[in-house]
């Protein structure tokens, strides 16, 4: 079964659901995978770089049309 079929059977099977005690476990399940986005050291420092050459002004910026057209390209030469 491919992902978007477990969703859905998911979604079905919960919608009917009425057990407050699985309903409970699924909550808790779902605020630990909220809440379990970790960075590494190594992240952690790309981002204080990042930001800290935004807070200088340092950092260069492309429209927003340009990005888009750029991964499109790439999304292309990658075919």
């Amino acid at each position: 079964m491919d992902v978007q079929s477990v969703k859905i059977d998911l979604i079905h099977w919960l919608t009917e659901l009425q057990d407050k005690s699985v309903l409970k476990k699924l909550q808790g399940l779902k605020e630990q995978q909220e809440g379990s986005l970790e960075l590494s050291a190594e992240q952690e420092s790309e981002l204080d770089g990042r930001l800290e050459k935004y807070e200088k002004g340092e950092m260069e910026f492309s429209p927003w049309d340009t990005v888009k057209d750029r991964i499109r390209n790439r999304a292309k030469d990658a075919l």
